[in-house]
């Protein structure tokens, strides 16, 4: 019967015999391609939120649309460095990194 150490030794010797066998692959330096997305502008500044060229603050009431989703109604709570707290019309409080907001995974417009 054969022991471990045998077959780790065998499996090793096969996966190099393969690998010269292998033809050599180079690597080209190719630029990634992105899809073109559209990049909203979004940053938070003095506990207000900037997003494409207008300015919203805690209190407001906003419009979010996500894809393959309906918009919802919802009035912002906080804002934050990193994410904007909001509050649905059904009491539910949720949050949205700006980081999503730029990416365009989500969109926000006064209501």
């Amino acid at each position: 019967m054969l022991q471990d150490l045998d077959i780790l030794e065998d499996w090793t010797a096969i996966r190099k015999a393969m690998a010269s066998l292998a033809p050599h692959r180079v690597k080209v330096d190719v630029p990634a391609l992105k899809p073109d997305r559209h990049h909203h502008v979004a940053r938070s500044e003095d506990g207000r939120l900037y997003y494409d060229s207008q300015w919203y603050c805690r209190g407001q009431t906003i419009c979010i649309n996500r894809k393959d989703d309906y918009p919802t109604s919802a009035v912002i709570t906080t804002i934050n460095n990193d994410e904007v707290w909001f509050k649905r019309l059904d009491g539910t409080k949720s949050k949205l990194y700006i980081s999503q907001l730029q990416k365009g995974k989500y969109t926000i417009k006064h209501s």
